[in-house]
């Protein structure tokens, strides 16, 4: 089982979604963006692997405007040698990769020239993954778009239009349900149809849930559309976020229930794509929880804990700093990986407390930046501490201030995520 997250690291100073607008498009610009965007992408991926994250869903944005008329630059010609290192990268670690068609790529539209866009898009995609050189068990995401006003109709031209995909685009499609028109049992219906393989989604099946509500049954049906080429089968798993819009995405991957759901899943042979603002974080998070559960060694236990308190202590300290030497008491020499991270959670549940927030950064400013950074950035950085408190943007001038004079206590803290 492979845990992965999407597309942009919360933790690394890297970045494969640089872009510009299209009235600036020259081949320059072009060369130069996607040259910074592979190299970062390879980077972001010998990261992972050192946090034993082994799934990564690749930016569509990699190559900036792949699909539009405007670019004829043959980018998989030039960055061939790029593109095959990366690839015999991905193969040599067992890394899985994936691509996700964003939301205005709907191959079921009753406009010809959205579905033509669309075809172009999933091109681009397959195009990506069959220039790293990879075997089609790396997938491209896709909803099956809208209902517009009759869903058989709707469902029919996407069958149609599915067929005009090139042969290296079919076999690496695969179909997700989402959280308003089509449902799992929509989905299934229509992979089984075109034979290509669905992907469940369970945040999105909680909002748009399928007659049959048992997800032993439709696991079992899901694993059925995937074929030996298809590779393991593959999921997305989220939480919500209560404060914001139906069906938004969680900050991070609450532990209590990603064990809930791992309790019904664990028997199955599965990949899962968190789909969570914190990315990676969230996502070394699960890997250490599983790696605790099944491999139990209480030594590697207790340097994760050790590890991961390191990173996280500044967000206890400024939520409620009584816990802090509490709880290091209590985890100083424990091997329960799984009470850590509840406790984590239940911490990063907590408002910021203003009294705490001042204490905390006023302790990190003298210990780390006063005396490196300039006079200028110093007045700046005072200037919003002593301001009106947003610790959002506090945060965040501390962060490139760690990335600009490199210090690393600072770079490896999750401080400025939460």
């Amino acid at each position: 089982m492979k845990i992965g997250y999407a597309c942009i690291p919360m933790t690394m100073n890297y970045g494969t979604n640089r872009g510009f607008i299209l009235k600036n498009f020259n081949h320059e610009r072009f060369y130069n963006c996607v040259k910074e965007n592979l190299e970062d992408l390879y980077k972001i991926l010998e990261e992972n692997i050192k946090n034993h994250i082994y799934f990564f869903r690749i930016s569509s944005d990699i190559i900036p405007f792949a699909s539009h008329k405007i670019n004829d630059i043959k980018w998989w010609k030039i960055f061939k040698n790029e593109l095959d290192y990366i690839g015999r990268y991905i193969k040599y670690n067992n890394i899985r990769v994936s691509m996700h068609a964003g939301h205005y790529t709907v191959l079921n539209s009753p406009s010809q020239e959205v579905v033509v866009k669309s075809i172009a898009d999933i091109e681009y995609h397959a195009k990506l993954l069959d220039s790293l050189g990879l075997d089609y068990t790396h997938k491209i995401v896709l909803h099956i778009g809208g209902v517009y006003n009759s869903k058989s109709e709707a469902i029919n031209r996407f069958k149609n239009n599915f067929k005009k995909l090139s042969s290296s685009a079919k076999k690496r499609l695969i179909l997700e349900n989402d959280e308003k028109m089509y449902s799992i049992e929509d989905v299934l219906n229509l992979c089984n149809d075109i034979n290509i393989p669905a992907v469940f989604d369970n945040l999105h099946h909680k909002f748009n849930p399928s007659l049959d509500n048992n997800l032993e049954r439709i696991f079992k049906k899901v694993i059925s559309t995937w074929k030996i080429e298809d590779g393991i089968p593959k999921i997305h798993y989220s939480d919500e976020d209560f404060l914001k819009k139906r069906g938004a995405h969680s900050n991070f991957v609450d532990i209590r229930n990603f064990l809930k759901y791992y309790e019904k899943i664990k028997k199955y042979d599965l990949d899962i794509m968190l789909e969570v603002k914190d990315k990676d974080i969230s996502a070394i998070k699960c890997v250490k929880i599983l790696e605790s559960i099944n491999i139990k060694n209480h030594y590697k236990d207790r340097l994760v804990i050790e590890e991961q308190w390191e990173k996280y202590k500044y967000l206890i300290i400024e939520r409620k700093k009584e816990d802090y030497i509490k709880f290091f008491k209590k985890f100083r020499n424990s091997c329960d990986v799984i009470s850590f991270y509840k406790f984590i959670d239940d911490i990063l549940n907590l408002n910021i407390n203003e009294e705490n927030f001042k204490y905390t950064v006023n302790n990190l400013w003298k210990e780390f930046y006063e005396f490196k950074v300039s006079k200028i950035e110093t007045n700046q950085v005072l200037k919003l501490i002593n301001g009106n408190l947003n610790y959002k943007k506090i945060k965040e001038k501390l962060r490139k201030l760690s990335i600009k004079y490199d210090i690393e206590n600072m770079k490896k803290s999750y401080y400025f995520y939460y």
